[in-house]
């Protein structure tokens, strides 16, 4: 027996700041391994900070600590040691640091001298990005140092010109007047003996961001840093280097830099070392002192956006129109790094782009991008010297590139960066058809596009914290990659962004062009207070359930039961203050929630014209079945957390009002024969799936959507709030042959179709260009619809789970003719379970991986079923 991936708060090593969690796996060579009690230690600098003793348990994920209160910035190390049900021992160790526990920072906030000018549309029309520096002494013997920054923008951070990791985008996206993150840097071997000098490069990020900043009149636009460095010696003592009145300012080369504009870049101005010790910096201003609030600052919890993946040009056209443009083969999130040798003053344009007209030419596919200065340009200006250029506070959204130079260039002279919170690689999908393993490749890249910093919609167009498009989609988020650090730190900005009356935006954080967005809707829809949406809102619910359901990540339902809590009473409120159009009996009406800006379903094929242009259309109010059934959906969830946490008297309160939610569903929305109150494929869907049709109406309401599919081509018909049920829906009622239809169907709309047209990543739309090839105005890189992988997850790969976090496992593939060989892996809290089965001439051979500490259920095609502990089994059977 071994331990292996020792976790603090879901991470290796991390630096913490609010109190720990410990998780670890159990590996071993023999079958049916068990835990049967753990012992954890935990040591400081100078003694034992908890001995938690022999605890008799199988408790293996998420055990919080319980001893004395942590230091500040300290290191320790922490000890855990297992015994299982053959009495076999095992210990592994390892280790996290502290940062302010406290918030005992000494260090000022600094700014610069230098006026913000106002922002105009388009590439260079933003301020410069500004060097910040400070020298300091070190005296020799250095044992141990840490930078901790952040800043009023975005920054990269160097110590005597090197950089100490990669990361991009720092401090990264939340809502700052309440949650600024600052970052931790190990800089002791960058450290010499005499002169240092810290550097920061600061540009807008989202903070400056004239799409992203507050709307607020307070908010002033403005560079600044803040740093500690500690440094501790071999003999003993140790010092602080902090910010102050001492840092000077200079504009750098970077003359504009806009998440959606782009980056202008001029060489020309570079100044050689001045992120290094001896540096001439008397022509530069002293920083502006400008206060200590540290009140806000927390140590950034998760993995920071970094350089996940190279893409290299796949090839280079000129187009029917002249223009030069590379292809990179594949859609992604990132920047280029360029190869120039160019005279100087001599620049090169660089215009990203997610695909080409029907003629092959450049082709923005983003709205008015020439207008609102979306165009996702970099232009770089040389300073007559070969260089290697990669942007610094921008991100693209492209699968080309057009290139204007003056000089010839060459594919080999250009790489896609691919940008992405790093995040841990979970899962592996792989099967014998191949144009379903595309469609999981496609689901990834677009996971991975849109896992920056926040979960996004799409990389190019707006770069958004949609609460529906994370909601849909968390499951299969969880099941591709470890999120769980990643959307712990969003969901502690949704809290932050809940508004006074429960209501959750529609967009987190929320900012700028999102918080006119909300106050418009509230405008035409009467609403004299802030407004959630069904399906998005309830993400305050749906994305900690899914996280405890997946992980066993009870302590996130704890941090959200509040949040959660209040944006169902913003329901319950909502609901029984604005009387529905439909005419119901107030004690039926009272408990539909069905008033207010809703957006429906959102995005059904058949209501699209020109893709997401809805003026020659009468949009079909699909709320009046969403907004009820997610709304019941989230007071059930309510009800099952206050459960779970021992809350009994709100248990039972939430359970009332699910219970009539329910009822007023099942009187108010179905009719006699089953019928919806609008005879859509996704209000079926929704009640199938949830099990809220009458015993006496389901045969009829599982006729309904059968109905709707055979008129639909067997092709979907559903949206953003309905898909992630749909092959669910048909599986519940007897049908998944139906449901491999819909997964296999190659007519538009349809995820194969996609695939057949050549996409790369997920679209918005199915129906994403016209019949003449004509591209239409929508994004080619939203996962929401790629949550189809949980199911093929669960069907076609066979791995499901009986009981939170996998504790429980159910191995039972559900296989098509369409398929010979399946194989699926994910690394779960408790190791990696595995399904690889095969099919040949009617006999079924399954391969399956079970994890310590965890038993599992392994159900064959033929009904036969197989109770099991960990191992590795083999089975075959008749089909």
């Amino acid at each position: 027996m071994e331990l292996t991936r020792l976790k603090v708060n879901s991470q290796n090593r991390p630096c913490v700041d609010e109190t720990p969690y410990f998780s670890w796996v159990i590996t071993s060579n023999k079958r049916n391994v068990m835990q049967t009690s753990y012992h954890i230690t935990v040591t400081g600098p100078e003694e034992v900070m908890w001995d938690s003793g022999v605890v008799e348990s199988d408790k293996s994920i998420f055990v919080e600590y319980s001893g004395k209160p942590l230091k500040s910035l300290c290191d320790y190390i922490w000890t855990v040691e297992v015994t299982d049900n053959t009495g076999e021992r095992a210990a592994a160790s390892s280790s996290f640091e502290t940062g302010f526990v406290n918030k005992e920072w000494t260090a000022e906030w600094v700014k610069s001298p230098i006026p913000m000018k106002k922002v105009k549309p388009g590439t260079g029309g933003q301020n410069p990005a500004e060097y910040f520096r400070k020298e300091f002494r070190v005296q020799p013997g250095v044992k141990r140092a840490r930078v901790y920054a952040t800043c009023h923008g975005a920054y990269q951070l160097s110590m005597n010109g090197i950089r100490p990791d990669d990361r991009e985008f720092a401090p990264e996206f939340t809502v700052y007047s309440k949650y600024l993150c600052y970052q931790t840097y190990d800089v002791t071997p960058l450290l010499q003996e005499g002169d240092n000098a810290i550097g920061m490069l600061v540009g807008d990020g989202w903070y400056n961001s004239e799409n992203f900043k507050p709307r607020d009149k307070k908010f002033k636009a403005e560079h600044a840093v803040l740093f500690q460095i500690k440094i501790d010696y071999e003999d003993g003592t140790s010092e602080m280097v902090r910010s102050d009145g001492k840092v000077k300012v200079s504009e750098s080369p970077v003359r504009s830099s806009d998440l959606f504009a782009g980056e202008l870049y001029d060489a020309q101005m570079e100044q050689e070392g001045w992120n290094c010790p001896g540096f001439d910096d008397s022509r530069w201003k002293a920083a502006i002192p400008s206060g200590k609030t540290y009140a806000n600052l927390v140590a950034q919890y998760g993995e920071p956006v970094r350089p996940v993946k190279e893409v290299p040009a796949v090839g280079m056209t000129v187009s029917p129109k002249g223009e030069t443009i590379i292809d990179f083969g594949q859609n992604l999130a990132g920047v280029l790094r360029v190869k120039t040798e160019l005279p100087a003053g001599a620049k090169i344009v660089l215009d990203h782009f997610e695909t080409l007209d029907q003629y092959g030419n450049y082709f923005n596919n983003i709205f008015h991008a020439e207008k609102t200065g979306h165009k996702q340009s970099d232009i770089y200006i040389s300073n007559g010297k070969t260089a290697e250029y990669i942007p610094h506070f921008t991100y693209h959204g492209f699968r080309y590139v057009r290139v204007t130079c003056d000089v010839p260039v060459q594919p080999g002279d250009f790489t896609a960066i691919v940008l992405s919170s790093d995040n841990e690689d979970l899962g592996f999908f792989e099967t014998s058809h191949g144009d379903i393993n595309r469609l999981y490749e496609n689901t990834r890249w677009s996971q991975r596009s849109n896992m920056l910093s926040i979960p996004t919609d799409c990389p190019q167009r707006e770069k958004g914290g949609w609460t529906g498009d994370i909601q849909i989609y968390a499951r299969t988020a969880m099941l591709n990659e470890n999120v769980t650090p990643f959307l712990t730190r969003w969901l502690r900005n949704m809290t932050c962004s809940q508004q006074k009356n429960g209501a959750i935006p529609n967009v987190i954080p929320l900012t700028g062009i999102y918080e006119l967005l909300e106050k418009l809707n509230r405008f035409i829809y009467h609403n004299y207070e802030p407004v959630g949406e069904a399906g998005w809102g309830d993400a305050a619910c749906i994305i900690p359930w899914s996280m405890y359901q997946l992980t066993g990540n009870i302590r996130i339902l704890k941090e959200q039961y509040d949040t959660m809590k209040r944006w169902c009473d913003y329901i319950i409120t909502t609901a029984e203050k604005r009387r529905g159009k439909m005419k119901h009996p107030k004690e039926i009406d009272r408990y539909l929630w069905n008033t207010g800006h809703q957006y429906g379903e959102w995005l059904i094929p058949s209501q699209m014209v020109n893709g997401m242009d809805r003026s020659s259309v009468k949009r079909i109010n699909t709320s009046v079945y969403c907004a009820p059934i997610f709304g019941w959906n989230s007071c059930r969830i309510m009800e099952e957390t206050a459960a779970l946490l021992g809350h009994t008297a709100e248990e039972l309160y939430y359970g009332d009002i699910a219970s009539r939610m329910k009822s007023a569903i099942q009187k108010g929305l179905i009719d006699e024969d089953g019928r919806m109150p609008l005879d859509m494929m996704g209000s079926y869907v929704l009640a199938l799936a949830f099990d809220l049709a009458p015993e006496k109406k389901k045969e009829s309401i599982a006729g309904h959507l059968i109905r709707k599919i055979e008129e639909n081509g067997d092709c979907l018909d559903t949206g953003f709030l309905t898909t992630p049920y749909l092959l669910d829906a048909l599986c519940k009622i007897g049908r998944i042959d139906k449901a491999y239809k819909i997964l296999l169907q190659t007519k538009c709309p349809s995820w194969l179709y996609e695939v057949k047209q050549g996409a790369t990543t997920i679209w918005e739309n199915y129906i994403s260009y016209n019949e003449d090839g004509s591209p239409i105005i929508t994004s080619l890189n939203h996962y929401a619809f790629g949550c189809v992988d949980d199911w093929m997850f669960r069907k076609i790969g066979g791995i499901d789970m009986a009981a939170p976090g996998f504790k429980k496992i159910v191995i039972a593939p559900e296989p098509d003719n369409a398929f010979t060989s399946v194989k699926r892996t994910y690394m779960s809290e408790y190791g990696t379970i595995g399904a690889q089965w095969s099919m040949t001439d009617g006999n079924f051979k399954i391969k399956a991986e079970i994890p310590c500490n965890t038993t599992a259920v392994v159900r064959l095609p033929d009904g036969s079923s197989h109770e099991v502990g960990s191992g590795v089994y083999n089975f075959e059977c008749r089909v």
